[in-house]
């Protein structure tokens, strides 16, 4: 061997020794804060105590009671008309009425008969004098109102809102006259 061969060798060496020094005087004292974590986790015990263990089974006895229960809407918050008001030409607010009641709601004037537009039971119908409708026979249909005759009863129907207006002009009319 040379002595550039063992020159090489000796800063071989040299660095060698330091750099597993230096790593030593590194990994001591993680080792020191490893075995000290392993003396406390021998310690330890692990599980839950009584108090953590009384909180989950209140909070399971709770999610069980409201898996049971059955959530219904009554009022149907979600139909457009709950959330809209729906309203007739002259800006009034239109209710629910009952279906089961005979309604006219309009009233055509032909050049040779007259028809009347009829909503029984949620069906709208057109009608001329002489049909039936809700067990009853049209004997009368004008510009306001449709007769309808039910063995001996007769029964007058005025247009759906007009009736509404008449009051309405008659009181404006009479605020007037003061």
């Amino acid at each position: 061997m040379n002595n550039r061969n063992k020159t090489i060798w000796v800063i071989l060496v040299i660095l060698s020794v330091i750099s597993i020094g230096t790593s030593s005087i590194k990994l001591y004292p993680l080792n020191e804060k490893w075995e000290a974590a392993k003396k406390r986790a021998d310690n330890l015990q692990f599980g839950a105590d009584e108090q953590l263990e009384g909180v989950i089974d209140f909070l399971e006895k709770r999610l069980k009671e409201r898996n049971a229960f059955d959530f219904t809407l009554e009022k149907e918050p979600l139909r457009l008309t709950n959330v809209l008001y729906l309203t007739d030409a002259q800006g009034r607010m239109l209710r629910y009425r009952n279906k089961n009641k005979l309604r006219v709601t309009h009233i055509i004037d032909g050049t040779s008969t007259q028809y009347a537009g009829i909503q029984y039971r949620g069906v709208n119908y057109t009608v001329v004098i002489g049909d039936s409708v809700a067990g009853g026979e049209i004997v009368w249909i004008d510009a306001d109102e449709v007769v309808i005759v039910k063995g001996e009863s007769k029964y007058h129907y005025s247009v759906a809102g007009l009736a509404e207006e008449e009051n309405v002009t008659m009181e404006n009319n009479s605020r007037n006259e003061f």
